[in-house]
């Protein structure tokens, strides 16, 4: 029976040796805006319609949204800079070039989804969960130039981000970040999801 048991805490060992070490850095909790009575702000499917509407997203676009909670959270502003270094870091840690992604396939769904499930679980860690988180993304057509990418009509996805200051468009691997009103793709955005 010893034999048996010291046999397979040695095939435990060997299975361990041979695991690689994956850790992902934690995630910094985002600092959640807060409404007029100190309470974590909340917005809903009308507040969204309204901003997709003055961001100038076509009305067939808006009719499509598909928005999994009906309450979510708005992140202050200020963390999206810690949210963009862990997302980066967490590409690191899995070797995933983020900054040089656009060089071969690049799926900015995965990204921003990456971003959501990470706030969501850094804010159940803190105890502030309920609210889901207001990261998203955006399909379009790339029709305009935006910083370093071309206007090449390309399919491409980027996070959408609700901050108190609105709705917000993340590039991650340029590292470019503008109001959905600013956008120069508004016009052409196919898809939104949250």
């Amino acid at each position: 029976m010893s034999r048996l048991l010291v046999l397979f805490l040695l095939g435990l060992t060997a299975a361990s040796a041979q695991r690689p070490d994956f850790r992902l850095p934690s995630f910094p909790s985002p600092q959640l805006a807060a409404d007029e009575f100190g309470q974590n702000r909340r917005i809903g499917l009308l507040s969204f319609i309204r901003q997709l509407y003055s961001g100038g997203v076509s009305s067939t676009t808006v009719d499509d949204i598909n928005m999994l909670d009906s309450d979510y959270a708005v992140i202050q502003s200020t963390s999206l800079p810690l949210l963009a270094a862990w997302l980066e870091a967490t590409c690191q840690a899995v070797d995933f070039d983020l900054i040089g992604a656009r060089k071969s396939v690049y799926d900015g769904t995965v990204t921003a989804r990456l971003l959501e499930i990470g706030a969501t679980l850094a804010t159940l860690r803190q105890g502030d969960g309920g609210l889901a988180m207001p990261i998203g993304f955006i399909i379009c057509n790339r029709r305009k130039p935006w910083g370093d990418l071309p206007g090449d009509g390309a399919r491409d996805a980027y996070a959408l981000i609700e901050t108190e200051r609105g709705l917000e468009v993340y590039d991650p691997p340029t590292h470019q970040l503008v109001g959905l009103a600013q956008f120069p793709n508004t016009p052409d955005i196919l898809n939104i999801e949250f």
